[in-house]
């Protein structure tokens, strides 16, 4: 192989530098997705933080109200 084939590419080179290049960029492009992904993922936890605080909440208040409405019966 000659010293101009080598600077043009004749090894084959530039055909591997694209296909690198190209899934560099599909790796990139996964890896925005899943962190837009894990976003939702932790927005959804965080809905459901809230929903089980309302509902222990509500659980906790049964007995007090009945407390409550059963010393005023007395």
């Amino acid at each position: 192989m000659t010293n101009k084939e080598n600077m043009t590419g004749g090894n084959g080179w530039q055909e591997y530098q694209r296909l690198v290049l190209y899934e560099l960029k599909a790796h990139t492009d996964t890896l925005a997705d899943f962190g837009k992904e894990l976003t939702n993922v932790k927005v959804e936890i965080g809905m459901l933080k809230v929903k089980a605080g309302l509902w222990g909440l509500l659980g906790g208040l049964v007995p007090v109200a009945f407390a409550v409405v059963s010393k005023m019966v007395q």
